[in-house]
């Protein structure tokens, strides 16, 4: 018995790690790792690359001592380019209630960075942690213009996933603030 449930530990601690990632790319992997990406590179500062895909959205990947720790998928609304590095969601098609109802939670949201309004859109930050070893949280944001006709009933179907980011939680809770709110029947997401 000892023995099958290391063995289903083992097998489940490969599928999630193996998961986790954009383009091979995980969290706490080196930075060799991802300066060998065969990907246009269109910008650089000291701790981040940013990356064209393939598929013509961003991809930026930010390192602490040469360990990925946050890594981030932009969607350039090219219709034909809707498939992110990470998951089976779709940019600019897959909406806020869709993301809750796969993973059966709200998520949490950090205090800094759960809702923004800029004058044409509201942008919300919905924060998942994986049901694993590891500290890895994923960040979907989703958009709407304000042009919408917004109500408290479809506001989560009209926000629409615009980014997908995968991040070490210490970094985010370093750089947005340790302060979280978590929703009623808050639990971990799994893959």
């Amino acid at each position: 018995m000892k023995l099958e449930l290391a063995l289903s530990l083992l097998i489940t601690l490969l599928f999630i790690g193996g998961d986790i990632s954009m383009l091979g790319i995980k969290i706490y992997d080196s930075r060799e790792s991802v300066e060998n990406l065969k990907l246009e590179g269109i910008g650089r500062e000291p701790g981040i690359i940013k990356y064209r895909t393939k598929d013509g959205n961003d991809l930026s990947v930010t390192f602490e001592k040469d360990k990925v720790v946050y890594m981030e998928n932009d969607w350039l609304e090219n219709p034909k380019n809707r498939q992110p590095l990470f998951s089976d969601f779709s940019f600019g098609q897959t909406s806020l209630k869709d993301i809750r109802d796969k993973f059966k939670t709200n998520g949490f949201g950090y205090k800094t960075r759960m809702v923004r309004m800029t004058d044409d859109a509201l942008i919300d930050f919905s924060c998942f942690e994986f049901d694993s070893p590891s500290s890895v949280v994923l960040v979907l944001i989703t958009t709407v213009s304000l042009k919408e006709e917004l109500t408290k009933e479809n506001i989560h179907e009209k926000l629409k996933l615009e980014a997908v980011i995968l991040a070490d939680k210490g970094y985010l809770d370093r750089i947005w603030g340790e302060g979280k709110v978590y929703s009623d029947g808050y639990k971990k997401i799994k893959l």
